[in-house]
């Protein structure tokens, strides 16, 4: 068979598949749904090993645009274009921080849904259900840069898993290992890079701030004590103040 004729097969194939969401596939061609389906692979391994990064760029971004668009368009209403443009900017500025701490709350609430609906149908009581959603909340609000790695890659998982349905892929445990794998290596490979930058701060700042770093670093514990004089074996006593050793029959340092 030539490559033109696979081609051809394949495309049948896809199109082949009749619903997805109760809506009909029939009428749409299947080279749109072969497009839509890499798309969705290629989204889904994007967002599940760089989530947390194409998340903030992303909110960032939208969030200045609406943000700078609405500050343009009160300003020049009051005081023309200048106004306009210096109140798009602050806009902008404003809009970017605000999108950022608007989907921090987002997925806060989305995991504390979760955490509610789960606690709900183990436990079965509404006190203690609620008690664990507002605990979930409150450490994904305060831990939102891991939520969001991990929220990101089963997302990811999920969309390379719908990738696969429309391209035609017919066996069910072939698409479970593929979207599970994603999700795990693409989480962990999120947490493993937020690591790496949270080392890679605290080093910058040791660097740069030695004496800050020293003052919120702990005291180094002494050495181990029973230790014997080398030249005379007797015992030796620790001085904090000199931090060394010091043998009172030798009268020297160690």
């Amino acid at each position: 068979m030539s490559g033109r004729g696979m081609h051809v097969d394949m495309l049948a194939h896809v199109h082949a598949q009749q619903t997805i969401f109760g809506y009909s596939l029939n009428q749409v061609s299947p080279e749109v749904i072969a497009l839509i389906a890499i798309v969705l692979v290629l989204l889904g391994l994007a967002l599940a090993f760089a989530g947390r990064k194409v998340w903030r760029h992303a909110m960032s971004f939208v969030g200045a645009v609406v943000g700078g668009l609405l500050g343009f368009v009160f300003g020049a209403a009051i005081g023309g274009w200048i106004l306009g443009f210096v109140a798009g900017m602050l806009g902008a500025f404003i809009g970017s921080a605000l999108f950022i701490f608007l989907a921090r709350l987002g997925i806060s609430l989305v995991a504390a849904v979760l955490a509610l609906v789960v606690a709900d149908a183990m436990v079965g009581t509404g006190a203690v259900s609620l008690i664990v959603a507002v605990i979930v909340f409150i450490m994904t609000f305060v831990y939102a840069e891991t939520a969001i790695g991990i929220v990101t890659a089963v997302v990811g998982g999920l969309l390379v898993g719908s990738g696969m349905y429309l391209l035609g892929v017919q066996s069910a445990l072939l698409m479970l290992v593929a979207v599970l794998v994603v999700m795990v290596f693409g989480g962990a490979f999120q947490m493993t890079a937020l690591k790496e930058e949270r080392d890679r701060r605290i080093a910058h700042h040791a660097t740069h701030h030695p004496v800050a770093a020293a003052a919120m670093s702990p005291p180094a514990a002494p050495p181990m004590p029973g230790r014997t004089c080398q030249r005379c074996g007797g015992p030796l006593t620790y001085i904090p103040e000199y931090d060394r050793y010091y043998c009172y029959h030798c009268q020297r340092y160690d």
